[in-house]
């Protein structure tokens, strides 16, 4: 069973993420901020972090930063889920490495579809 991170502020989106994810079979582990990620990350292994964007504090694109500098946390593969769907923080996400990236809101479906790509496509990769 795929371990999966979600990484957003609101409470809502991550109950609705994890219901998603449970349901889909996946083992799920939520935060609510960006400066957990590292410590969470390097303590559970997830095989895929959904990190959203604009968060207090450390937002996404530094929780994504801080984990390229830890040798032992710079693979994890990372899906951008945020409101912000400005092409400026699409080509940040990809830059850092995001493997796909999901506008709020998604599309019914659409989130088992891009994490079960991403899952598959990292376990071909061996990462």
């Amino acid at each position: 069973m795929a371990r999966t991170l979600i990484v957003d502020d609101n409470e809502d989106v991550c109950l609705a993420l994890s219901a998603i994810l449970e349901d889909a079979g996946y083992e799920v582990a939520a935060a609510v901020n960006g400066s957990q990620v590292q410590d969470l990350v390097l303590k559970s292994g997830p095989d895929l972090i959904l990190l959203d964007i604009a968060m207090p504090r450390v937002d996404g694109f530094e929780a994504r930063r801080k984990l390229k500098a830890d040798e032992r946390a710079r693979d994890a593969s990372v899906i951008k889920v945020t409101a912000r769907a400005r092409t400026h923080d699409l080509r940040l996400a990809r830059s850092l490495g995001a493997r796909d990236y999901i506008r709020k809101p998604w599309e019914e479906g659409e989130i088992e579809l891009c994490v079960g790509r991403v899952i598959q496509e990292t376990s071909q990769r061996g990462l």
